[in-house]
Order: C-alpha cells, then sequence, then structure tokens
C-alpha cells in the first residue's frame, strides 16, 4: 500500500506544496511525479509574488534615492540662497558705512574750506557732488540728475576759482629781511 504523508506536528504550522512534497520524498520515483505536476503551479506563483516584491522593493530603492538627491539639491540652493543674502547684507553695510563716512568728510572739508575763504569749492563738497555720492554708496542707485547737478557744480567752481585768481602777488607774511 501507498504510504500516508506525515500531518503537521502543529495546528499552527500550515502545510504547503513544498512540505508536501519533503514529505512525499522518502516515496519510489513513480509516485513523486504527480505530487511535483501538483506543486508546480503553487511554486510559480510564489516566484511571480517574490520576484514582484523584489521590483516593488527596486522602485521605492529609486523612489528614495530620487528624493534624497532633490531634498541635497534643495538643500544646496537653501546654503547658497542664505550665502548671497549674507554678502548682500554685508555689501549693503559696507555701503552705508563708506557713504557714512564720505559724506562726514566731505561735510568737514567744506567747512574747513568754506573758513579759510574758499566758498566755491565749498560748495563743490557740499552741494550736489555730496548728494550724488551719498546716493551711490547708501542707496546703491546712480541717478543721472544728481550726476549732471554734480557735473555742473564741479564746472561753475572750477571758472570762477580761475575767475578770483588775484592780480597782485601778496606781500610776503614776516617782516622786511634786513
Amino acid at each position: 500500500m501507498t504510504e500516508q504523508p506525515n500531518q503537521p506536528d502543529t495546528p499552527d504550522q500550515v502545510p504547503n506544496g513544498l512540505a508536501y512534497a519533503l514529505q512525499w520524498a522518502r516515496l519510489p520515483p513513480e509516485h513523486l511525479q504527480p505530487v511535483l505536476k501538483a506543486i508546480e503551479p503553487e511554486l510559480k506563483r510564489e516566484h511571480e509574488f517574490r520576484m514582484q516584491q523584489d521590483a516593488h522593493k527596486q522602485e521605492l530603492t529609486l523612489e528614495r534615492e530620487r528624493l534624497d538627491n532633490a531634498q541635497r539639491q534643495l538643500q544646496a540652493q537653501l546654503d547658497h540662497d542664505e550665502r548671497q543674502a549674507k554678502r548682500s547684507h554685508s555689501l549693503y553695510l559696507v555701503g552705508l558705512i563708506a557713504g557714512f563716512l564720505l559724506s562726514g568728510g566731505m561735510l568737514g572739508g567744506a567747512i574747513y574750506v568754506g573758513i579759510h575763504d574758499q566758498p566755491w569749492l565749498a560748495a563743490l563738497l557740499a552741494g550736489p557732488t555730496l548728494l550724488a555720492l551719498a546716493t551711490l554708496f547708501v542707496l546703491r542707485k546712480n541717478d543721472r540728475t544728481l550726476n549732471a547737478a554734480a557735473a555742473q557744480t564741479v564746472r561753475t567752481a572750477l571758472n570762477a576759482a580761475q575767475q578770483q585768481q588775484p592780480a597782485a602777488p601778496l606781500p610776503p607774511v614776516g617782516g622786511p629781511v634786513v
């Protein structure tokens, strides 16, 4: 008679085709042929299921890599934008400080030359030239009207300075030399 395969030892073990095949392996080969034909469809289904799982894992891995690359690119762009903003802020502060120092120096120079009887040079230092340079450094704007006014002031000051030259030489500062 034919020997029956053993039942599973525990109820939580669910036999599959491979388990039956292992149990039937003890039988002669002519009895094994129908068993192999019976478990072949189940093995094919398991193989297809594993192949689908592998394909799904590969898709997930590729998607994760794509998202990681996108995140790295976004982080690099954010870092670049932050560095650019810091540079821009530093440049703005340096321009503000340079404009303040230049304006203060020009006003101080205008006062100094104004006290020493050079009104046209004082007007040159404290007029539209001062406004044009302060606008250029502080506001970072190059206004054509201010530049034209500054150029006109410089021309006027130079013409006036040439007309005011004294006709006679000045007497020596000290007394007569003996």
